[in-house]
């Protein structure tokens, strides 16, 4: 941040939600969708908001998400590898 604010050229990754905010809305739309549809299409669409009630109910009595886990495994959320002390000593430019 240091470094950045100096006005250092910063080269930052592909910009994305974190993998909890990305959970909220993805739980958040299944049980908004599962009530509007069991208001217009079946009532037992209802059951889709009672099943995601319940797998984060059982997510915070754990301390796991399976929802998160697949969320992390989507495109959007993998980055490349880390890279080696030799690549990332080889990308800084050099004064000529």
């Amino acid at each position: 941040p240091g470094f950045a604010a100096a006005g250092g050229d910063v080269v930052r990754g592909a910009q994305r939600w974190d993998l909890e905010r990305q959970v909220r809305m993805a739980a958040g739309t299944l049980v908004v969708g599962g009530l509007l549809a069991g208001k217009f299409v079946s009532p037992k669409l209802r059951l889709l908001a009672g099943a995601i009630g319940t797998g984060l109910t059982f997510s915070a009595a754990t301390n796991t998400c399976a929802m998160g886990k697949a969320l992390s495994r989507m495109p959007w959320n993998r980055t490349a590898a880390e890279p080696t002390a030799e690549t990332a000593i080889g990308r800084i430019p050099t004064v000529k």
